[in-house]
């Protein structure tokens, strides 16, 4: 989208925040735009001012026809809007009593959500810790957490769009062919703001990240490269200093116990598919908070929904998005969350969703998965996080001595959770990875064993589903004690971007050479052999050629049999080849 296709939305906005008439006032208006010729032809407004109960809006016939307007005490009207689909100009004027404002309309512009399959591979950023490209932006008047302090690993270090655009060079060198960057929304937050995933305004990127401006020119970066966008979605809950939450529409939009309380989460979410679970503990588990700095909020509430609903399509206009992963999915509402995506499919055919699941047990996991237990799946989401994955593979790395030739435990734990594929309509769309903003680096919790740290990647890069790759994990970051140690400071953080690749490394090099034979592969067919003393083997058959990855998953010094060459190799303790065979 083109930058000077906001000024007319930033220009209203400010007219607006001037409007007063006769104790009229409008402050606000959420979406502050809407486009032309979009695929919904219904759109709701939430404005917020002074003095709104009076009136019902209004609009001339040729505009459409307003089809509710809602009052939320004296400070709040949703108004329900049809737009004629002939309908051109580039703004709405609507009345609201004796004063008449203008709802801008934006010319869409020719992206359409790519998704994600397995061929993809996607790198996450935690946009504060990757790379400061813009110093100026660091510190921003009137915010309540100011400044930086890259000492202190749970304050802002100053990372931001600018620095994710500088380094898309190095990105795609990684054989990345997709982004996914930790919520950029407004986090104005009095402290731990630069995770993002306490939201204060939906529809404003952050503006130490470089505001919408900031934004919209990586987006566009992004689409001219072919490298596709995924948004990171927060459904849940958003931060308690959100300009809706200090003065609430109406108390039911965010879930309190009756006596006003905070309800705190039980987080056990095994409690939706538990066909023995007790309302109390599914209740506790809906309607739970995260923390007293998120309030969990109520999506069966229409202005919740609501407004849930238009800023996820506003951000996807807006931002060019081909692929949403919605955090903490599970804790929503299910009903919503499967209106929701039912509404994005039928918007975005080729949209891709998956949800964050952080589960130990694959039935629990599969469930918010389209799967092939409950004709059908309720959520109308393409795929989970596969977090029963990720701890087979750490627990296959980190078995001792007695267990590496164990029958369910070493090799044999990941064994066990492939077979469970068989719960998965499309196993191969699970999102797979080694570690995450949310864990440790898988180096620091396996001892800085680089060894197991290549074996594990080359697992990854060979595992059916679409894998993750943890930004600076190629370059041997090890945080693992806390959640800002996890979230630590890339190599090269403040200046012109490093040209990694003249520093050089076994570890990038690895990742490099992983990801280009990745993309390259095609359609993908994965099997695994039954475990024997240790060994776990995989057979990659795909359109690019075949493959044997062997991992020597024990402490031992060990030789291999190659079926195909009759020859031994020798592996050592940990040690991963992936061995390429003639066609099969």
């Amino acid at each position: 989208m083109k930058k000077s296709a906001l000024i007319p939305v930033f220009l209203t906005v400010l007219l607006l925040a001037h409007f007063s008439l006769k104790g009229q006032k409008v402050h606000r208006m959420d979406p502050p735009n809407w486009w032309i010729n979009h695929p919904l032809d219904t759109v709701e407004i939430l404005l917020q001012g002074e003095g709104l109960f009076k009136w019902a809006a209004e609009v001339e016939k040729p505009v459409g026809k307003v089809l509710k307007t809602t009052h939320y005490g004296d400070h709040y009207s949703h108004v329900r809007l049809w737009i004629r689909p002939n309908y051109t100009k580039a703004a709405i004027p609507i009345k609201i009593g004796p004063h008449t404002f203008n709802f801008p309309l934006l010319k869409r512009n020719d992206h359409e959500p790519q998704g994600l399959s397995d061929s993809d591979l996607i790198y996450l950023i935690t946009p504060d810790r990757f790379h400061n490209g813009d110093t100026t932006n660091d510190d921003i008047p009137g915010m309540r957490e100011r400044g930086t302090n890259r000492k202190a690993p749970y304050s802002r270090h100053g990372g931001d769009l600018q620095g994710i655009e500088m380094g898309l060079d190095y990105i795609e060198s990684l054989g990345a062919t997709a982004l996914w960057i930790n919520p950029v929304l407004e986090n104005d937050m009095e402290r731990d703001s630069y995770h993002g995933y306490a939201i204060t305004d939906h529809y404003k990127i952050d503006p130490r990240y470089g505001g919408n401006e900031a934004m919209t020119q990586l987006a566009t970066a992004l689409q001219k490269r072919g490298v596709k966008h995924i948004m990171d979605i927060v459904y849940n809950h958003w931060g308690i200093e959100h300009y809706l939450h200090r003065q609430l529409p109406d108390s039911a939009m965010v879930h309190f116990n009756p006596d006003g309380t905070i309800p705190y989460s039980n987080f056990r979410f095994s409690a939706l598919a538990d066909p023995h679970a007790t309302a109390m503990d599914k209740q506790a588990f809906e309607h739970g908070w995260f923390a007293g700095a998120m309030p969990d909020l109520d999506q069966t509430h229409p202005l919740t929904a609501s407004y849930l609903n238009y800023s996820t399509l506003w951000y996807i206009e807006m931002f060019d998005v081909d692929a949403l992963r919605c955090d903490t999915y599970a804790f929503s509402d299910p009903l919503f969350l499967r209106r929701m995506n039912q509404r994005l499919k039928r918007l975005y055919p080729n949209i891709f969703i998956f949800g964050e699941t952080w589960s130990y047990n694959e039935a629990s996991q599969a469930y918010f998965a389209p799967n092939k237990m409950y004709e059908g799946h309720f959520s109308f989401n393409d795929a989970v996080t596969d977090f029963t994955l990720w701890r087979a593979i750490h627990k296959m790395y980190s078995a001792v001595e007695r267990e590496q030739f164990g029958w369910n435990t070493g090799a044999g734990e990941l064994y066990y959770r492939l077979v469970s594929d068989y719960l998965y309509e499309k196993p191969e769309d699970l999102i797979i990875f080694l570690d995450n903003h949310d864990d440790g680096r898988f180096l620091g919790q396996h001892s800085e064993d680089t060894t197991k740290l290549k074996s594990a990647l080359t697992l990854l890069y060979a595992m059916r589903g679409i894998p993750v790759l943890y930004y600076g994990t190629e370059l041997g970051l090890s945080g693992h004690q806390d959640h800002g140690a996890i979230r630590e400071d890339m190599p090269g953080f403040e200046g012109q971007f490093p040209d990694f690749d003249k520093l050089g490394g076994n570890l990038l090099n690895l990742c490099q050479e992983l990801g280009a034979s990745r993309k390259l592969r095609g359609k993908t067919e994965v099997r695994q052999e039954v475990p024997k003393d240790g060994w776990y083997v995989l057979w990659i058959t795909s359109e690019q050629g075949n493959w044997r990855l062997v991992i020597n998953a024990s402490d031992l010094q060990r030789t291999c049999t190659n079926p195909f060459e009759q020859e031994e190799n020798v592996y050592e303790p940990w040690e991963a080849q992936m061995i390429e065979l003639r066609k099969l």
